[in-house]
């Protein structure tokens, strides 16, 4: 199985520099909308067989423009949807918030994966979502499904996929409209072709961001 693995285009909490999560949900900005049409365009002539998304707009939007010209239907998954940042969702990344979501994630490095930003969820049980996401993507019978969700979420859902202890996601950058391709049997950990290419977008709609490439 060929699995491509695209994060949504920049959305407007991208662009305002939130912590959006999977409570904050804001729909494509303009530079995100151009950033999802390349993508549709790089991946047009790809013999994708299926796409699954998130139920967040921001992701919905993005599957939506990409499986168009393939003349796909999407498959929404709420199993796909962002990682849940608890109190800090939806607020301004900046000073203490930046500071607090800095130890938390350097924690998470050292292997505390059970640790969760207040009312929210830990990357265990973010994990617990994409395993079971896997499963029914194994069952599905696609051969070179495409899935859009998040940048954190992707993270995770790649961790798993390529079978690496899970204090290791933020090894993978996942930028606004990146692409990531792995080869996968359904079982052993997955064999990466790609990981966060954005050679399709043009520098001027590229996403430049700490939050984007680092947070989410």
């Amino acid at each position: 199985m060929l699995v491509r693995i695209a994060r949504h285009g920049e959305s407007e909490g991208n662009f305002a520099g939130s912590l959006q999560g999977s409570r904050f949900d804001t729909p494509l900005s303009a530079r995100g909308s151009r950033q999802a049409e390349y993508l549709a365009i790089r991946l047009a002539g790809e013999a994708i067989d299926a796409v699954w998304a998130s139920p967040l707009i921001r992701a919905r939007e993005t599957a939506a423009i990409v499986a168009a010209p393939l003349g796909l239907g999407v498959s929404l998954d709420a199993d796909l949807v962002e990682f849940d940042w608890g109190v800090w969702s939806g607020r301004p990344f900046t000073g203490e918030i930046e500071r607090e979501v800095s130890g938390v994630r350097a924690r998470w490095r050292a292997g505390e994966t059970d640790l969760a930003p207040s009312g929210g969820e830990s990357p265990a049980r973010a994990a617990v979502r994409a395993e079971r996401f896997l499963a029914r993507l194994q069952a599905s019978g696609a051969r070179a499904p495409l899935i859009v969700a998040h940048g954190r979420f992707n993270r995770i859902l790649m961790t798993r996929l390529l079978g690496r202890e899970l204090g290791r996601m933020d090894e993978i950058r996942q930028r606004n409209g990146s692409i990531s391709a792995f080869e996968w049997d359904g079982s052993a950990p997955a064999k990466p072709l790609l990981l966060d290419d954005v050679s399709h977008l043009p520098p001027e709609i590229r996403t430049v961001s700490v939050l984007s490439d680092s947070v989410k």
